[in-house]
């Protein structure tokens, strides 16, 4: 009996599950690698394989190794191989090659290589050539370079095997039908002994936790459902024992779908998802094992039972725009577990794991997978009530101790603004910032809506502490402002590097208007890390309102605009407003247009400020400037520090103000220092005191401002 050497791949972090299957599937020795098992078999083994595994990705035959530093070696090392041996010319074929090093500088080169060896194969004996088939080839080689040595193989599988053929498309970000299968074997859901009276997928997707979970109780062959394989037109095929080794797993899933019992729950939301589902399960003809329904997963409802698995795949929130949905997803999903599954195991596939911690339940498990580039963990836990972390759970709607201590400090702070509220005609304030030193947090109020910032925690908080604060603040404010939490925009406030600084992190199109004095302004809680309305500075726009009529007024880093429309309702003479962001640009304009601010005096320039002010002439009367603290934006040259390029940035700005004009210049850099020695030639004035909102005295360092003027006289006559 022949044997053949073999790699079987997997996604990383199944190489020990694979390892027990094959040993269990064909009782050989192994060995496992990353993201792969190495082995000897026959071929009956190998169809095996290809058949059964419900882990593996693809099985490579080895049919050359040697010894190589160029592409003459490989191509040595290919044309060793008898290649009309193994396939017809009249068979397509395709090269993955992998590796490179100084002289072979990229796998298009190294594929190349192989590519003549097999061309020149056939061509020398006199035959026709066959053809490169990149989309769907007959015939795949695989070709590995490193550390001075190349293998070559065949890959008998074809295409990867978590192609089961029941799922023709997937929809976003799907999990892998292997990757689900190792998912299911971790919680144990393939064990003979496994107690599971049911299966429940609360936010089922496609359908494929549940379909596999059937298919591995009913003993369905995961390959009888795939359109081909690549050994069918290898020359070493075995067509009759091919036929043979279907026949019987056709019988035995005949045999085995017999045996289910209408135990698997899946439900989504999206009722097309729900319908491709179905259709799915059915494929697969495991369809009416399976109930699947169209609810969220808070109104699952799942047959009573004393041993239930529960396995989802949440939203991952690998993009920044998710992760304020996701945060609040894992927080709800504690509460709704506990509902309709408590004593059951979980089973929680986290595309992004460190979002999970609004789980109640700290994990008695967890393995790291990988699904595609993006790092996972699969997090199993005991849903049992007094396991749950003290906190993320409400019990019958009552405040735990510390969120009864918040809501009273926040309460106790909106009792002592609600006199400044009144008279100043605020309507947009900040009501909390990290008063009690355990829930460190900012929240603000919108007119009606709650938007809540959480500080990063430091790494010495545990996660279940760090986890039990975070949803006492959420229930702090759910209880003072009577809204639901799901409804409160939460973000983590860490510290920003200029990349991500005015990064996009959702897509909700939340916008909604509100008012500052005479002004209505367009304002977004979730799509963007900051609302397009920074509250401190509504003292300093307020005077800018005030100082405007019929002057030129300047902008500069001018965000959403709101200082500018201010000036423009203030009666300015001019406004223009400079900013790197075509997007906050757009948000300055439907800012004026809400305020009918129409005309050729109101422009609107995208630019890099630094460099434009270098480059353009003018006079204008009242210059605001509040640059970020840090930039590096790939849309401007060079890098922006605000502490190191402040004085050319003011010595530039002064050019452009008039004899009698006035340069308001802020930044929120908490240990900025002004460099007062470089700028002797003006009059500065710190006024940061007078522009701190009574909303914010609890962080007076939130801004620092100052009015710079060409002489103390001009300064004089500003007041503020």
């Amino acid at each position: 009996m022949h044997m053949y050497k073999l790699v079987v791949s997997c996604p990383p972090g199944v190489e020990s599950l694979l390892l027990d299957e094959l040993q269990t599937l064909i009782g050989v020795t192994a060995k496992e690698s990353p993201r792969a098992v190495h082995l000897e078999a026959s071929l009956e083994q190998a169809y095996t394989i290809c058949l059964w595994s419900r882990l593996a990705s693809r099985v490579l035959l080895q049919i050359a190794e040697g010894d190589a530093v160029n592409g003459d070696d490989v191509y040595k090392v290919a044309t060793s191989v008898r290649w009309q041996d193994h396939f017809s010319a009249s068979n397509t074929f395709r090269i993955d090659f992998m590796g490179t090093n100084r002289s072979i500088t990229n796998t298009q080169f190294g594929a190349l290589r192989v590519k003549d060896a097999i061309v020149d194969a056939f061509t020398q004996i006199g035959g026709q050539r066959p053809s490169v088939d990149k989309e769907d080839p007959d015939i795949r080689v695989h070709a590995f370079f490193k550390k001075g040595r190349v293998q070559v193989f065949l890959n008998i599988s074809g295409e990867s095997l978590h192609l089961r053929g029941y799922r023709p498309a997937a929809g976003l970000a799907p999990m892998k039908e292997n990757l689900a299968a190792a998912v299911l074997m971790r919680a144990g859901w393939h064990k003979p002994d496994a107690e599971f009276d049911q299966l429940v997928d609360p936010m089922c997707g496609s359908g494929t936790l549940l379909i596999e979970a059937a298919m591995m109780k009913a003993n369905v062959a995961p390959g009888l459902t795939r359109r081909r394989f690549a050994f069918e037109y290898w020359k070493e095929h075995d067509a009759k024992l091919w036929q043979a080794m279907l026949k019987e797993a056709r019988q035995q899933r005949a045999d085995g779908v017999k045996t289910l019992e209408r135990m698997y729950f899946g439900s989504d939301q999206d009722a097309r998802v729900v319908k491709k589902a179905k259709e799915n399960a059915q494929r697969a003809g495991v369809g009416e094992y399976i109930q699947f329904a169209e609810r969220s997963f808070q109104d699952v409802d799942p047959v009573a039972c004393e041993h239930g698995l529960v396995v989802t795949n949440p939203p991952y929130g690998e993009r920044l725009e998710e992760k304020h949905d996701v945060a609040i997803l894992y927080r709800e999903l504690g509460h709704a577990f506990l509902a309709h599954f408590e004593g059951y195991q979980a089973a929680i596939y986290a595309g992004n794991w460190e979002l999970a911690k609004g789980l109640p339940w700290v994990p008695f498990k967890q393995y790291k997978l990988q699904n595609g580039t993006i790092d996972t963990r699969l997090l199993l836990f005991k849903l049992e009530r007094e396991k749950a972390i003290k906190g993320l759970i409400k019990e019958n709607g009552e405040l735990s101790e510390g969120a009864e201590m918040l809501a009273n400090r926040i309460r106790k702070n909106l009792k002592r603004l609600k006199p400044w509220l009144k008279q100043a005609n605020v309507s947009c304030y900040r009501v909390y910032d990290a008063d009690l030193p355990e829930y460190s947090a900012a929240i603000d109020y919108y007119e009606g809506q709650i938007h809540v910032q959480e500080y990063a925690p430091p790494k010495t908080v545990p996660i279940h502490k760090s986890q039990q604060r975070l949803a006492e603040i959420l229930d702090a404010v759910s209880d003072v402002f009577d809204v639901e939490r799901s409804s409160i925009a939460l973000k983590q406030r860490a510290k920003q590097s200029g990349k991500n600084q005015y990064e996009r992190m959702d897509s909700k199109d939340g916008y909604f208007e509100v008012t500052e004095d005479q002004a209505t302004l367009k304002v977004n809680l979730t799509d963007y890390l900051d609302t397009g309305l920074f509250l401190d500075h509504r003292p300093i726009r307020k005077w800018i309102a005030k100082q405007s009529e019929g002057k030129r007024v300047l902008n500069l880093f001018c965000y959403t605009g709101v200082a500018s429309v201010q000036a423009a309702l203030g009666g300015a003479k001019s406004v223009t407003s400079v900013d790197m962001s075509s997007t906050y640009l757009n948000w300055a304009s439907d800012n004026f247009q809400l305020n009918d601010l129409n005309g050729n005096h109101y422009q609107f320039i995208r630019d890099n400020c630094v460099e434009w002010l270098k480059n353009t002439s003018g006079e204008f009367d009242i210059i605001f400037m509040d640059p970020p603290s840090f930039s590096n934006s790939k849309k401007m040259e060079g890098v922006l520090d605000i502490q190191r390029d402040h004085v050319s940035l003011i010595q530039d700005a002064m050019k452009l103000l008039s004899p009698e004009g006035i340069l308001v210049f802020s930044n929120n850099l908490r240990s900025f220092k002004l460099n007062e020695d470089e700028l002797q030639d003006v009059a500065i004035r710190d006024v940061t005191l007078k522009t701190i909102p009574k909303d914010f005295e609890r962080r007076k360092n939130i801004h620092s401002c100052w009015f710079i003027c060409h002489s103390s006289a001009v300064q004089k006559k500003y007041k503020i």
